[in-house]
């Protein structure tokens, strides 16, 4: 009798039945291994997908609007929540340091996973019960931006995503903008209050701040300018306190009246002024006051600005002109003069939402860039960013 054995992947023929026995064996056991192991990589435990966690903090001041999730937050939690098998979100009193903790991930009344038919919902109903919380927050205590980040990162032992809905405004504690003023360095600023040791510990976290410049109460609104700082200001500090990534949310958030009715001090920002022209009194606001660069959409809290306008115009029965003006240090002659008018027809538009009568209110008009301008925006040759702010304006006259 002839006998077939396989022998490191060669048919050879042999007379040994122990050669052929011990083959055998070791095919078997390697089959079994294979067949139990998933091809050795299965034998290993499954890699539970990592957390996915996120700090809410609010400073929910008198002088801000009322905390509100902007579209992209809620994107941001309900993605963690479909993704991650543990994503969670902890709200945080302001006035406590204390957190409230949400489930992001939707589970079964036994724990597990929900990947059942109500998954869709389930996730809707995490980042609402988000809001809620945020809803019931009135800040009672000094508004302490710094310290409050300090407390909030120390909610959990694992960093996540921070998500700071303030207006940056603080007035108290280590960083208070009333003394820093919008002169300073900003990164001189976070050198300083590193030497000192009073910057958060951020390593690993992700920071996202929302809502930074969005006034409201006494608080006067940012111009362009004052925003842009502010912005600065907390990216240095973010950074030097060493978090993974620092960003500023720009989106347009809505603006709800603040719940929070303990003062707040004021922080000075820079005047609109007026003056008598030729044809009545003559208002010119910088454009940065009221718009982002390159846009013709209000900036929030613009009304401060527009209302006591308004009023003196409704009650005095006065007409209103409106001409708008850009700088040449973007776009061309063509985009300039588009733009302003633009923005002349934003402010009529929003004068007449602040019922001022139509009749009382003249055509928008957009005068662009005049061929001097560039020449006023020059400093030794080359375009100076605060000479060509001047020329960015809305001159709104009352007459008649």
């Amino acid at each position: 009798m002839t006998t077939i054995a396989f022998h490191l992947g060669k048919t050879t023929k042999s007379g040994s039945a122990g050669r052929v026995g011990r083959a055998l064996a070791w095919v078997t056991a390697i089959i079994a291994v294979l067949a139990g192991c998933g091809l050795i990589t299965a034998c290993q435990p499954a890699a539970d997908p990592p957390a996915r966690i996120f700090v809410v903090v609010a400073s929910a001041t008198a002088n801000e609007p009322a905390p509100v999730l902007a579209a992209p937050d809620r994107a941001m939690l309900r993605t963690a929540g479909s993704t991650s098998t543990h994503a969670a979100a902890y709200v945080v009193n302001p006035n406590t340091g204390q957190a409230h903790q949400v489930s992001l991930t939707p589970r079964r009344s036994d724990g597990e996973v929900d990947y059942g038919p109500d998954r869709d919902a389930e996730l809707t109903h995490g980042v609402t019960r988000v809001q809620q919380l945020l809803n019931g927050l009135a800040a009672a205590v000094p508004f302490d931006l710094l310290g409050l980040i300090s407390q909030a990162v120390r909610i959990t032992s694992r960093p996540g995503t921070l998500l700071i809905l303030s207006s940056g405004l603080s007035t108290a504690g280590a960083f208070d903008l009333r003394q820093a003023g919008w002169g300073a360095s900003p990164r001189a600023a976070a050198a300083s209050l590193a030497r000192s040791g009073q910057l958060p510990r951020l390593a690993g976290w992700r920071v996202v701040f929302s809502g930074l410049g969005d006034t409201a109460g006494r608080q006067p609104a940012l111009p362009l300018p004052q925003r842009t700082v502010l912005s600065r200001y907390w990216l240095a500090l973010c950074q030097r306190a060493g978090a993974a990534s620092c960003a500023v949310d720009g989106v347009t958030r809505p603006e709800p009246p603040a719940r929070s009715t303990m003062p707040v001090p004021v922080i000075p920002v820079p005047r609109v002024s007026s003056y008598q022209g030729p044809h009545g009194q003559t208002t010119t606001v910088p454009a940065d006051a009221l718009f982002a660069f390159n846009s013709a959409r209000l900036l929030p809290g613009t009304d401060a600005i527009l209302r006591p306008v308004a009023v003196q115009a409704r009650a005095r029965d006065q007409h209103v002109t409106i001409v708008g003006y850009a700088s040449p240090d973007g776009g061309t002659n063509a985009y300039n003069l588009t733009l302003s008018a633009e923005r002349a027809q934003a402010v009529r538009s929003r004068l007449h939402a602040l019922d001022v009568p139509a009749g009382l209110l003249g055509p928008a008009i957009g005068l662009g860039t005049d061929h001097h301008s560039r020449a006023a925006c020059l400093r030794g040759g080359h375009l100076d960013e605060s000479r060509c702010a001047q020329l960015r304006r809305v001159v709104i006259t009352l007459h008649g």
